[in-house]
């Protein structure tokens, strides 16, 4: 038993997948540079921010410390911190001892701003309280991380905005390029189904924006253009090739110098329409016709006169017979007809008698010389007088053998008699 098929994937959903990917990927790399940027810059700032207010309370203290007024101190320091959103300022003496201090109020208030204030600035602002270069005392504090962290955390807001903002567009420009790159491969799609579907090798592919896709366009045009013209080769070569087969089918089975049908043809058609005419129970005529003065014009005017009589014979017979009927020469002077239906031997006789009177007319063997043409014709027919072709033939042969005794331009039915001897 064979494992179930697992479902595959398009090329456009991998395309997708990786476009969208390495934008996102590279969008968030860009996200935490300026994360980072941002970070470090805003803690430069709030530093500077801070060392600004240590240098403003040393200057506002300096008096305090002077005269080691510790209430005065720690309302600077109050007032200060509050406004500043200090999380601790102290006021020290040169001993090391404070002076007075200040810690923002809350306890978990402060705690958060004391850690918020240590990620961004670890240690310590310190500022020297000093009159004419005389160290008084120092002031040390540190800031609350709410100023800094609101700051931070709306940059970081603007940012994930911004990568937003990215991720759409590049959404966009991707599903604008994956458009365009399915309209170019449905077409060549389209253009080899129907290349091996339908044998259609006429269409042909426009250019491409693609440059890629642009080139195997023009392959598969030029493979096309190949392809039909091998096709047309081909087809070229073919018809040659049938219309070499009929000429050699039909010298196979016409006599070369007049067209009829030949000997072998006539036999095979006879025998057709005598086996046809058994399982039918229809009747079958034979006439076989030989020239009267042939041989005498023969050889008083020449072969090139007797080809040119036998020729003008073959076609006052074809005129003569119905398009149904079958005219050959069975060679020399003879000739034979198929007559095919027949209703009877009447009307192989009206037929006899056409043929006769059309052919006595006079031929013209070149300017000057005419001749006067005749025929004996003897008729057969199936199933009186034979019952297979080659046997009627021959019945046929006898009646105008018997034809020619009673003078030229004659016809004779095959009699009974006839017959016999010809089956026997």
């Amino acid at each position: 038993m064979n494992p179930p098929s697992t479902p595959r994937g398009t090329l456009f959903q991998a395309l997708r997948r990786t476009y969208f990917g390495s934008a996102l990927l590279a969008l968030l790399i860009a996200a935490l540079a300026l994360a980072a940027a941002a970070f470090f810059t805003l803690r430069a700032q709030h530093t500077a921010n801070l060392a600004l207010v240590a240098r403003t309370i040393a200057y506002s203290s300096e008096a305090a410390v002077m005269f080691a007024d510790a209430a005065t101190a720690r309302e600077i320091l109050q007032q200060i911190g509050q406004r500043e959103h200090l999380v601790e300022a102290r006021i020290l003496l040169p001993d090391g001892s404070e002076l007075a201090r200040y810690e923002q109020q809350g306890a978990a208030l402060e705690n958060f701003s004391a850690l918020i204030g240590r990620l961004a600035v670890p240690e310590r602002i310190t500022a020297e309280i000093a009159q004419e270069q005389k160290v008084l005392g120092q002031v040390a504090l540190r800031g609350s991380g709410g100023v800094f962290a609101g700051f931070f955390l709306k940059a970081v807001a603007a940012g994930l905005v911004g990568l937003a903002l990215a991720l759409f567009t590049a959404r966009d420009l991707a599903r604008r390029l994956e458009q365009k790159l399915v309209a170019e491969l449905d077409a060549l799609s389209s253009l080899a189904h129907a290349a091996r579907m339908n044998k259609d090798f006429a269409r042909r592919l426009p250019h491409f924006e693609v440059a890629e896709f642009d080139e195997l366009g023009k392959d598969f045009n030029a493979l096309f253009d190949e392809i039909q013209a091998r096709n047309a080769e081909l087809v070229a070569r073919q018809a040659s090739l049938e219309e070499a087969n009929a000429s050699l089918s039909h010298l196979a089975l016409h006599d070369s110098l007049t067209g009829l049908a030949n000997r072998a043809y006539f036999g095979e058609r006879l025998e057709q329409a005598v086996a046809e005419a058994r399982r039918n129970g229809s009747q079958v005529g034979v006439l076989y016709l030989d020239s009267d003065r042939f041989k005498e014009i023969n050889d008083g005017h020449g072969h090139a006169a007797g080809d040119s009589l036998l020729m003008e014979i073959a076609r006052r017979l074809r005129t003569a017979v119905r398009d149904s009927d079958l005219v050959a020469r069975l060679g020399g002077d003879e000739f034979a007809v198929l007559l095919t239906p027949l209703r009877g031997l009447e009307d192989a006789s009206r037929v006899a008698e056409k043929i006769l009177a059309t052919v006595a007319t006079p031929v013209a063997l070149r300017p000057g010389v005419e001749v006067l043409p005749g025929l004996s014709i003897g008729i057969a027919a199936y199933p009186q007088h034979a019952g297979s072709g080659e046997t009627l033939l021959r019945a046929a042969d006898h009646a105008m053998y018997l034809a020619k005794r009673n003078g030229r331009g004659h016809y004779r039915i095959a009699p009974t008699e006839a017959a016999n001897r010809a089956n026997s």
